[in-house]
């Protein structure tokens, strides 16, 4: 809808000439009303955030309002239900996750910039994991929404795996697969039995794993399904 509204703009404003002039820069008043419902919405997520961390996700629409110090309709305007809220929410944690891990693909050293985006990868599921497990325990339905931007966080760690194994720094035989079943397993663990420091350990763990020199075989195709001791030859 915006690329036809602009050339219908840039049709309206053409000359005798036949052709077409700058479009008129908006108004310093509609960009401050664009940074302030940035401002807003930015707001309202780190209240609900810290509302549902706290009061469960069950916390009513009002009271995220006042944490955030907007109207009611204003959360509303942004998220016109709680679905579209927990959607937000689940983006705004991902998202930054997708950029850190593309930027770390053109690092100087893509094994290093590996292992440390895995560390926070992990952290980051863990931290987030509390809040999700309520989601799920809701019936709140995000398949949609984590199809989609699990799609580009996997493709974007994939591409960071593949540049620290041309590098000569993680080991050839892992696949993506490999490191999504890793974290998934450490991001899953109860908090009981995996405090932040025991969390830090096993990630370190983790990650020497992946690093080229490791002494273990990965277990290869269908006879590592029926030979358990292939792997510990």
């Amino acid at each position: 809808m915006v690329p036809f509204v602009n050339a219908v703009r840039m049709t309206m404003s053409t000359g005798t000439t036949g052709r077409a002039q700058p479009a008129a820069a908006p108004p310093m008043a509609e960009r401050h009303l664009r940074v302030d419902a940035q401002r807003n919405r930015v707001r309202i997520l780190e209240a609900a955030t810290e509302l549902m961390a706290t009061h469960g996700i069950d916390v009513p629409i009002d009271e995220i309002a006042q944490r955030a110090q907007v109207g009611v309709g204003t959360v509303y305007r942004n998220f016109p239900t709680k679905d579209a809220l927990f959607e937000a929410l689940l983006m705004a944690r991902i998202e930054p996750l997708v950029t850190a891990a593309r930027s770390a693909a053109h690092s100087d050293d893509p094994g290093d910039a590996f292992v440390t985006f895995v560390r926070r990868l992990c952290n980051e599921f863990a931290d987030f994991k509390a809040l999700a497990d309520a989601m799920a325990a809701s019936g709140v339905d995000l398949s949609v929404a984590k199809h989609e931007i699990s799609g580009d966080l996997i493709a974007a760690v994939s591409s960071l795996l593949l540049r620290a194994q041309q590098a000569g720094r993680i080991r050839p035989d892992v696949t993506i697969t490999d490191v999504s079943a890793m974290m998934a397993g450490l991001s899953h663990t109860d908090p009981l039995f995996m405090d932040p420091p025991q969390r830090q350990r096993c990630v370190a763990l983790v990650c020497d794993s992946l690093l080229v020199g490791a002494r273990s075989l990965l277990p290869q195709g269908e006879m590592a399904a029926s030979s358990p001791e292939h792997g510990r030859r």
